[in-house]
């Protein structure tokens, strides 16, 4: 099957699916990635791993206006309000997450790198299945914006934590050679990852405001801002640098810039659905379903320790600086899913760390398997329990109505 067949397979049934799981109550995003599954490899094998890698391009796409739309949380507005809490929420969070999967993993025997490692991308929380769940319940309300605010900070900690890991780790191998060059080495990706791609995010921003403020109509404004994210997810992989930071930087620099920040965001949410729809399935198609069966002790380990620690971590922060109970009743299950960071830092490791990459790769990617069905149905029904989402808003609000009806009440 070639690209062109597969890629309107892809979006044909996204949308079956989409529809089907509506009947059982499960996210749509969750379906996308079911369907994906289905269609990919490992499976039926309608989509193969050349169309896969043919349509990966669509993929980083999609992830680039996704991570976007997350920037736009980075408003000096709302952050001066939420800022400092989510900060120190996140920190928490990440910490316990990280520290329990790389305890875990040094109890089971298994090498401080390959423990650290874990321990770092245990951290990553996925903001592209997290942030469609929002927008399919429409939520909003005190723990939609610290979700918001966390998915945001909550991967470049996860960024930082794996560059510390990796510098550790190639300081102690190096220590026969010279340190000062050992040294550069290892902290320059570092700061070269998170300060790089934040000024080059940070440039193309400054672009795309400067340029919005003398487009008007709404198709010359996506023209735009698909130019933008493209030419800025190009230009990262170039340099080596990382689209996730670099697109958040671009949302950040934009919603603070110019007041037609508002429109692009809105112009971008009407027509990205295809784009969301492609990204998760080509993400499902990329799942291997037989790693679950070998992943082993390690990584069922991997599985409780780090939902353990997004829960309790994000229940206990939330408590200690006193946040609405929302907040510390439903964020860790909206915490739950896990996939492009995660996968990409694997890919990583795969390049750099060949004896540690077996291990590594086969705990994260079943774990990853396992997180983006779980995740996003975790989200879901945090959102909707809390009464955040668009229906419960709407069942609270016809509540004390039908109440004033049922006891003689007149409505003016």
């Amino acid at each position: 099957m070639d690209e062109l067949t597969s890629l309107g397979l892809i979006l044909l049934l996204a949308l079956l699916a989409g529809h089907l799981v509506r009947y059982a109550r499960v996210p749509e995003v969750t379906g996308y990635i079911l369907a994906g599954v289905a269609l990919g490899p490992s499976v039926l094998g309608w989509v193969s791993a050349e169309n896969l890698a043919a349509l990966q391009v669509l993929s980083e796409v999609a992830l680039g206006l996704i991570l976007f739309s997350v920037g736009s949380v980075f408003e000096f507005s709302l952050f001066r309000r939420i800022g400092r809490n989510v900060l120190y929420l996140t920190l928490v969070e990440s910490a316990l997450a990280g520290s329990l999967v790389t305890g875990g993993m040094l109890l089971l025997g298994q090498p401080w790198q390959i423990a650290g490692l874990l321990g770092a991308i245990a951290i990553a929380t996925a903001p592209a299945s997290t942030l469609m769940v929002i927008r399919e319940v429409d939520s909003e309300g005190p723990l939609t914006d610290t979700l918001l605010g966390i998915i945001a900070v909550n991967n470049l900690f996860c960024i930082t934590a794996y560059s510390l890991v990796a510098a550790l780790i190639d300081l102690t191998t190096g220590l026969g050679g010279a340190f000062l060059p050992t040294l550069y080495r290892s902290v320059f990706p570092l700061v070269w990852q998170l300060f790089g791609s934040a000024a080059l995010g940070f440039l193309v921003g400054l672009m795309l405001a400067g340029w919005s403020r003398q487009v008007r109509e709404t198709g010359e404004m996506l023209i735009l801002l698909a130019g933008s994210i493209l030419f800025c997810v190009g230009l990262s992989r170039a340099l080596d640098l990382s689209p996730l930071v670099a697109s958040l930087a671009v949302g950040a620099t934009m919603v603070n810039l110019t007041t037609e920040s508002r429109r692009l965001f809105a112009a971008l949410a009407d027509s990205d659905p295809p784009f969301y729809a492609i990204f998760f399935v080509i993400a499902g198609a990329d799942l291997d379903v037989a790693l679950v069966q070998t992943m082993g002790s390690a990584g069922l380990l991997y599985i409780v320790a780090r939902a353990l620690g997004k829960l309790v971590g994000a229940r206990f922060g939330a408590q200690w600086l006193g946040m609405h109970p929302r907040v510390c009743r439903y964020l860790g299950l909206a915490l739950m899913a896990q996939a492009g960071l995660a996968v990409g830092l694997t890919l990583a490791i795969d390049d750099r760390y060949v004896a540690f990459a077996p291990q590594v790769s086969t705990i994260v990617l079943a774990s990853v398997v396992v997180y983006e069905m779980v995740g996003p149905i975790t989200a879901r029904f945090a959102l909707v329990q809390s009464g955040e989402s668009a229906a419960s808003r709407a069942r609270a609000h016809a509540m004390p109505r039908r109440q004033s009806l049922g006891d003689g009440g007149l409505e003016t």
